[in-house]
């Protein structure tokens, strides 16, 4: 592991200044997405890859660990509101920026398998497993959850003693419509113009959106091919043993919540909180909205 120097730069208002991706972990990274949290910063090897990785310290003792896998388009730096809760809890916070996405290596925000992104879990968790006390939870956003899903069917994974999974991806909204669409888009392009979406009831985060100078502008076809075969191989699994708590939001345009939560059900013992309120992405709603998820935390995880 290649690591970074510590450094203070704080400042409170996210997507205010200029900061550029070749700048790495800079205090300027630091002050733009207001997550200068004294972490430490280093790069995890994956085979011609290497992934952006960050250690956040409670204030005291650490009485357990958390792992944050972050959801499509994102990557860490969009993630202070949920690791500034982790940290309140008292747990040691691991995150990174899976493959293609924030400042990991790869080509921008695709794959040509979802198990590539499994891969790149286990890797991590491996490079930092000396710095997970136990009981150590895991909290996945959207994409990050049908990883964290695919990662636990695995017959090696390490067992969490906590698993969270926020608006989890097992179909996308009006999938029947769009599949014809990418069937035949799949033939003619690689890539198309990405569509947006007000994912939040939170103007502050839509505006930093709009800002990040990480954000993937073009949705590959290749990612979506990827997309596909994964659901419809997740849709056919055996049930598990798994007990997963899953957030979901009702306005959520983003997977189709109505569909996802029964197949969550058939193949897990899900305990729900659904906020009607609610958009896709959760760990950047409102405060409100944060606070019913936090209150579903605490009582659950």
């Amino acid at each position: 592991m290649e690591r970074f120097p510590r450094s203070r730069f704080s400042k409170h208002v996210r997507g205010e200044g200029e900061y550029r991706p070749e700048l790495g972990f800079s205090p300027a990274y630091r002050s733009f997405y207001d997550l200068d949290l004294d972490q430490d910063f280093f790069l995890v090897s994956h085979g011609e890859h290497r992934l952006a990785a960050q250690v956040f310290e409670p204030r005291s003792t650490p009485e357990g660990s958390a792992v944050v896998v972050h959801g499509y388009y994102d990557h860490v730096g969009l993630y202070g509101h949920l690791i500034r809760y982790l940290l309140g809890t008292g747990r040691r916070v691991l995150a990174y920026d899976q493959q293609g996405h924030g400042l990991s290596t790869g080509a921008a925000a695709t794959i040509e398998s979802f198990d590539h992104y499994v891969d790149a879990l286990e890797t991590v968790l491996d490079a930092a497993e000396s710095r997970l006390p136990e009981p150590v939870c895991v909290v996945a956003q959207s994409m990050g959850a049908a990883v964290v899903m695919q990662y636990a069917a695995r017959p090696l994974s390490r067992s969490f003693a906590g698993t969270a999974l926020l608006a989890p991806l097992v179909r996308p909204t009006n999938w029947r419509w769009n599949r014809f669409v990418y069937r035949a888009a799949k033939h003619l392009v690689r890539s198309v113009g990405r569509g947006w979406v007000n994912n939040t009831e939170n103007p502050e985060f839509i505006e930093l959106l709009r800002r990040d100078p990480l954000q993937c502008r073009r949705l590959p076809v290749q990612w979506v091919t990827a997309m596909v075969e994964w659901m419809y191989r997740f849709e056919t699994s055996e049930p598990s043993s798994l007990r997963p708590l899953v957030v979901q939001g009702g306005r959520d345009m983003t997977v189709d919540g109505a569909y996802n939560i029964p197949v969550l059900q058939r193949i897990y013992n899900i305990e729900l909180l659904e906020i009607p309120e609610a958009r896709h992405h959760l760990v950047n709603e409102t405060e409100a909205i944060r606070q019913q998820m936090w209150r579903f935390f605490d009582a659950h995880l």
